[in-house]
């Protein structure tokens, strides 16, 4: 397979779609909420967008260990970075108001692994488990290209969400607590329908468009709204939208995505846009705590409107110093390092070809 061409409204939805969750998380409990709250499933949206462009990952045909490193580079150094800046807030808050600092600690050194979610320990940032999602997604990747297994992605997806769709539409009786084990277990599952989406519209537009791909795609829109009862332990905030809205939203995200990489939607790219798609990791992973703890209770006596345009306004800033600041240039240090040793293994496998006694 060839590597696809970036698509840059993927880059511009992603930037738009943070934005958007900063204003739902921050008008949370105030009268602007009803607005905002049709966006309780935006992480679908990214979700898609994750799978088509993991998917892309594999038409390079990179080897475990290139892929994994690059995947470990671009996700976990900044988000120990943002969970160390967070926990520093949080921790100076609490000795502030002579609250207990070990239990936090605790589940500060425990977010950095993502294993407090197997341990039922609460997220730092209640953001936080998008991430660890993100993390199984390409943990599963890594594991389908060391069994060179990429031919079966398209038929042993399906066979995930068929399960997840049977599970959705018939009673369970007695499997229901097996089920539920399951799916919290390995908490992929709950989000699979959006990322195998993402997957299937990959195939449609490099590959070959079918009447079979297409019905996965409508199937996959149809469990992704049938299986929201799998969300409740993990994203519950989804349970604030009513069915209707829920079949409306998700059928949005999914158009937005089609409309988008077939370059229907040009508008979504502005100087606006491709400025929140460059600080959108970071935004996404700082403004909640940061927003909630440190700006808020200083704009309490201004009006709702002018308290969360405010904490939207300052976490930008914190967002834009980090991306700008530290992610960017340790990302280039990063894979300039990279780069170097993945050149230094190939002319050493090169001269060892040549010269085959040299292994000896």
């Amino acid at each position: 397979m060839a590597p696809s061409k970036r698509i840059v409204e993927l880059d511009c939805i992603r930037g738009i779609t943070a934005f958007i969750v900063v204003f739902f998380h921050f008008s949370s409990g105030t009268t602007l909420f009803p607005y905002f709250r049709l966006f309780a499933g935006g992480t679908d949206l990214f979700f898609i967008i994750s799978g088509f462009v993991g998917y892309n990952l594999l038409r390079s045909n990179p080897n475990v260990g290139e892929y994994s490193l690059k995947r470990f580079i671009r996700l976990i150094p900044m988000f120990w970075i943002c969970a160390s800046l967070t926990f520093g807030c949080m921790f100076l808050y609490n000795l502030k108001h002579g609250v207990p600092v070990e239990a936090l600690v605790l589940q500060y050194f425990s977010n950095l692994s993502f294993l407090n979610y197997f341990q039922e320990i609460p997220f730092l940032d209640g953001v936080y488990w998008t991430l660890l999602i993100e993390v199984l997604f390409y943990a599963v990747l890594a594991l389908i290209l060391w069994c060179k297994g990429e031919r079966y992605v398209e038929w042993g997806g399906a066979l995930i969400l068929g399960y997840l769709l049977i599970t959705s539409m018939f009673p369970l009786g007695s499997f229901t607590l097996t089920h539920e084990a399951t799916v919290n277990g390995f908490p992929l599952l709950i989000v699979w329908p959006s990322f195998y989406a993402g997957i299937i519209f990959n195939k449609i537009k490099y590959d070959q468009p079918s009447a079979w791909r297409w019905i996965l795609i409508g199937l996959c829109l149809l469990t992704s709204i049938l299986s929201i009862s799998n969300s409740h332990t993990i994203h519950g905030v989804v349970n604030y939208l009513s069915p209707a809205e829920n079949v409306g939203m998700t059928v949005l995200y999914f158009l937005v995505f089609y409309l988008a990489i077939n370059s229907y939607v040009p508008f979504f790219i502005n100087k606006a846009s491709l400025f929140l798609a460059q600080i959108s990791y970071c935004l996404y992973l700082v403004h909640n705590e940061i927003g909630r703890l440190f700006v808020q209770p200083k704009l309490k006596l201004l009006p709702v409107f002018w308290q969360i345009l405010l904490m939207t306004g300052c976490v930008l800033v914190v967002a834009y110093v980090l991306s700008y600041f530290i992610e960017k240039p340790l990302l280039k240090k990063l894979h300039i390092k990279l780069f170097v040793a993945n050149r230094e293994s190939t002319e050493k496998s090169q001269v060892h070809q040549r010269n085959p006694e040299l292994t000896l």
